[in-house]
């Protein structure tokens, strides 16, 4: 969602913000998207590889989440419960589609920058390769703890598993990263 220019965050809680969102607070709830779009957009890229089907459930998502906000039993599991239905719409979503090729379009942690040089956009596609080939709840671990910077126990909550399981799966993530880009950290 687009912010006018010159205007502010609100201040709260998300506590705070759902609670007036329930109450049909626009800007309340302009601002839950702003706070969660980096995570929502990271979910559902994790899950289905293409930047314009990220883009389509996490809109698909916000608008749920606006229309059955009263079913939301505790506010402060408000980006737990976005997720859930980010996670949902994904796998929905694929049940419809044939899985398509990785997205090479769509970097989350860019801010949009012009084309990239040849050799980034090659170091790019093998990264994007190696991260293809994480199971879906492994490549969502990596993709929230180094492109949204969530901490273990933030993960864990967004993804509903424990911390420790959270740290186990990067640890072994690394490991399998490690070795599907030793050639690129080799050439480096």
């Amino acid at each position: 969602m687009m912010r006018r220019a010159g205007s502010e965050c609100l201040e709260g809680t998300t506590e705070e913000l759902v609670a007036r969102a329930r109450l049909h607070d626009a800007e309340a709830f302009t601002e839950l998207i702003r706070r969660y779009e980096g995570m929502a957009l990271s979910v559902a890229y994790a899950r289905t590889r293409n930047a314009s089907d990220a883009g389509d459930i996490v809109q698909e998502a916000f608008m749920r989440a606006w229309q059955r906000l009263e079913s939301l039993d505790d506010a402060s599991r408000f980006g737990h419960w976005l997720s859930r239905m980010i996670r949902n719409l994904a796998i929905d979503q694929s049940r419809r589609n044939r899985p398509g090729s990785l997205d090479e379009t769509y970097d989350p942690a860019a801010d949009h920058a012009g084309p990239a040089p040849m050799e980034v956009a090659e170091q790019k596609r093998q990264i994007d390769g190696a991260l293809k080939g994480l199971d879906e709840l492994s490549r969502e671990c990596v993709i929230l703890r180094y492109y949204e910077n969530l901490s273990s126990k933030e993960i864990a909550e967004t993804l509903d598993i424990t911390p420790a399981a959270v740290d186990m799966r990067l640890s072994r993530a690394r490991t399998q990263l490690k070795e599907r880009l030793k050639t690129l950290v080799e050439e480096s």
